[in-house]
């Protein structure tokens, strides 16, 4: 099952169901990336494009490519995998946002795909 799911978490990487996420900074803050620091005031739009930050060269190797052991040799990208409005490693609450149906969402992708080779 742990193939299984490690090929719903990259098929999600590449095809993120929802591609754009938006939201207003609730207070001041500074955001680093791999190459510059952002500094971002309350009250500012952000947007995140899903389908750039899956194909980030410097998190994923070799981004392009549908690799179904990608999430089962390194465990800790799901830190980085981000396809539910926040980490797959982390929880929904009242202050994380993430989607409540995420482990929902994974399961019934991997019961589809054991079921389809099943057959």
């Amino acid at each position: 099952m742990e193939l299984v799911k490690s090929v719903v978490y990259e098929t999600l990487r590449l095809n993120p169901p929802v591609p754009l996420q938006y939201a207003r900074a609730r207070k001041d803050f500074q955001l680093k990336s791999h190459d510059a620091i952002f500094n971002i005031k309350q009250g500012e739009l952000l947007c995140g494009y899903q389908k750039l930050v899956m194909r980030d060269p410097k998190v994923f190797d070799e981004p392009e490519k549908f690799d179904p052991d990608r999430f089962m040799k390194r465990p800790e990208l799901l830190n980085y995998l981000y396809w539910s409005n926040g980490p797959q490693t982390g929880s929904p609450s009242e202050s994380n946002k993430q989607c409540a149906a995420k482990d929902y969402v994974a399961l019934t992708a991997c019961l589809f795909v054991a079921h389809m080779f099943r057959r």
